[in-house]
Order: structure tokens, then C-alpha cells, then sequence
């Protein structure tokens, strides 16, 4: 059975639709399924921001040194610790940044829009070739929701993305690194990591909102590393759409390094 079959074997059985977008980086293996569909981000969108932020730091438009100090209005519901921290307490960019990814602090994330603008995350997605991603409202800003206006992405794109980091084509290859070290930090790891060895390093995002629940990351082995965008939507029972990405991550593992998993 093919790796392509064997993904697809796993995903049958879950009333869910899914996007799939994997590769080996090296060799041209990849699995793909509904790999341009169009999805909500959830909290991925935030690796999009993560990359714009690096790139303006690189091009010295910003310093990751900037300090914020955190105001009761920037407060919002959802993941992450600031909403429940005093107000007046003072962040670097840096660290509204690594809040951003590794526990998806949406506080942290709003702030940093209110720094450097959804049109800059958009335009430099553009830029890199990426058409669907998109950064179009705050979190927790349903009523912008309301409007039609949704935070989108692809797993295709996506794939390109994490792919491009790996390889350090993303501004430069220490950028791209720190970048991933960073991803690597994710406290939520119940998905992608879930069932792999448990010294793997993976460096990956996951988001969630109702009816959707993605993870991106790249899985570094012993036979070299892999990319995995996985995005559901028409989500019934997360628990069980969870169990098939972590499913289908340790089954690519499996495949790329030659193991058996009972």
C-alpha cells in the first residue's frame, strides 16, 4: 500500500473533511489531499505573522527589543496566560512573539496585528507566492467574522511554507532556524507529536476553533525530516479528528524511516 493509500485509509473513517499537505524533503514523495481547499487558519495564521515579524526585524523596521506594556482592552478570550496577567505589565516583541506561538496567546497575537498590520502579513504572503494565505480579522473578533471577513490558509501553502523554513530559504537560513526553534517550544502536542518517539523534535503549530482543528509542523528523524500540514473542518468529534492527524503523522514517520508501529 502506498503512503498516499494508507493516509487516505486512516482519514476514511472520520466524518470530517480534511486537507492534507505532506512531503519528504529530500526526494519528491508527498501526500496530498484536498491540498487547495480553502480553510479557516484558526491559530496557524500565526506562523504567517511569525515569519512577517522576523522579516522586519531582518529589513530593521522593528526591534524584537520593543517593549509593550499589556492594557485591560487588549485582553480576549481563548488560549493563552496574558488574559488572566495585570495590566500594566510589561512584553518585548519577542516575547509577545513566542507567547503567540507556543501557547497560541491570542492576546499577545492581537498585539501584535495592532504592531505591524494585517496588510503587511498579506502582502508578504503575496510576495512569496502564497495566495491564499490570509490575515483578515483579529481573534476572537467575531463580529468581523460576521462581515465574511475569516482568516484563511491551505495546506498546500502552508506545506511550502514550513518547507521553505526547513530549508532556510525564509530570509535567511539563522532566521528560518529561529523561526523553528521557536515552533519547536509548541506546549500543544496532541496532535502531530502525539505518537511518535518521544525525543522527536517537531516543530509545528496547531489551531483549533469550532468545527476546525489543524496542526502544521516539521518532524525531524533519523532519515531526515518531513513536512506535515494537516487541516480539518466539518468537525463533529475533535477527540477523533486529533487521533487522525496524530495517526497519520506517526504513520508517515513510520514510512520515511523504515519502522514498525503497532
Amino acid at each position: 500500500m502506498s503512503l498516499q493509500d494508507s493516509v487516505e485509509e486512516i482519514l476514511g473513517g472520520v466524518p470530517a473533511t480534511f486537507g492534507i499537505a505532506a512531503c519528504r524533503l529530500s526526494g519528491s514523495e508527498a501526500v496530498l489531499i484536498n491540498e487547495c481547499d480553502v480553510f479557516p487558519s484558526a491559530s496557524v495564521i500565526k506562523v504567517p505573522m511569525l515569519v512577517e515579524i522576523m522579516f522586519e526585524r531582518d529589513e530593521r523596521r522593528l526591534s524584537l527589543d520593543e517593549v509593550f506594556t499589556l492594557r485591560e482592552s487588549d485582553k480576549v478570550a481563548g488560549s493563552g496566560v496574558l488574559r488572566d496577567l495585570h495590566e500594566g505589565l510589561e512584553l518585548t516583541l519577542r516575547d509577545l512573539a513566542v507567547l503567540m506561538i507556543i501557547v497560541s496567546d491570542n492576546t499577545a497575537t492581537n498585539m501584535i496585528i495592532d504592531r505591524i498590520g494585517m496588510d503587511a502579513v498579506n502582502e508578504r504572503m503575496r510576495g512569496l507566492g502564497l495566495g491564499t494565505v490570509t490575515l483578515a480579522r483579529k481573534m476572537y473578533d467575531w463580529e468581523q467574522q460576521k462581515l465574511g471577513k475569516e482568516n484563511v490558509i491551505s495546506a498546500y501553502e502552508m506545506m511550502l511554507l514550513l518547507r521553505w523554513l526547513a530549508e532556510g530559504r525564509i530570509s535567511s537560513k539563522s532566521t528560518s532556524e529561529e523561526i523553528l526553534d521557536i515552533m519547536a517550544r509548541q506546549q500543544y502536542r496532541d496532535r502531530i507529536p502525539l505518537l511518535l518517539p518521544e525525543d522527536t523534535r517537531v516543530a509545528n503549530k496547531t489551531g483549533s476553533i469550532a468545527g476546525v482543528t489543524h496542526d502544521v509542523g516539521v518532524v525531524y528523524t533519523p532519515a531526515g525530516s518531513y513536512v506535515l500540514c494537516a487541516l480539518v473542518r466539518d468537525v463533529d468529534d475533535k477527540p477523533q479528528a486529533e487521533r487522525a492527524i496524530a495517526e497519520v503523522s506517526r504513520r508517515m514517520y513510520d514510512h520515511f524511516t523504515g519502522t514498525t508501529h503497532a
